[in-house]
């Protein structure tokens, strides 16, 4: 098998994908979807048949992540594919936003219940905690308002973690 350098994905596949990717989330009662970049053994370079987010936005970077929600899509990439991002990605279908640190306060907009789904094939620990203590500072920003938030998070305040939380595939916002 020969390398090339041809282009395999372009910006219409987010217009084909995006549809298809909300039925499914309708389908599976989520309000979104997280799409990394990494294969189930944390790959960075991914064989085609692995690219999930090529698939999804048409972005081919090997850095970033996208979330698909019911109204809205986001593609994360680092500051090495600023200039990639925006040709192999549609402006109109998603919003280009920085990769990592704009992931946690993306899926911090989504409404009170919602719920995130991801494939835990595919996320490390560590990634899902990096996530979730981006959307916990903003939570403690505004517990002062809204003391039972934690609990409809799915863990009650002092709680370890994992306690009583949601099933494995799921973020609660």
């Amino acid at each position: 098998m020969r390398q090339t350098f041809d282009e395999t994905t372009d910006p219409s596949f987010g217009a084909k994908h995006l549809p298809l990717i909300r039925e499914q989330l309708k389908a599976q009662g989520l309000d979104g979807f997280l799409v990394p970049h990494e294969d189930e053994h944390q790959n960075e370079y991914l064989p085609a048949a692995n690219d999930r987010l090529a698939w999804v936005s048409g972005f081919t970077g090997s850095a970033g992540a996208g979330v698909v929600m019911t109204d809205r899509a986001a593609v994360f990439a680092d500051g090495r594919y600023t200039v990639q991002v925006r040709a192999q990605v549609d402006a109109d279908q998603f919003d280009i936003l920085s990769y990592p640190d704009d992931v946690p306060t993306y899926l911090a907009r989504a409404p009170k219940g919602a719920v995130i789904g991801y494939d835990p094939r595919l996320h490390s620990p560590d990634a899902l905690a990096s996530q979730a203590r981006g959307q916990q500072g903003r939570r403690r920003a505004e517990a002062g308002r809204d003391q039972s938030r934690r609990r409809r998070l799915g863990r009650a305040p002092g709680a370890a973690p994992g306690a009583g939380g949601p099933p494995p595939g799921q973020l609660r916002r």
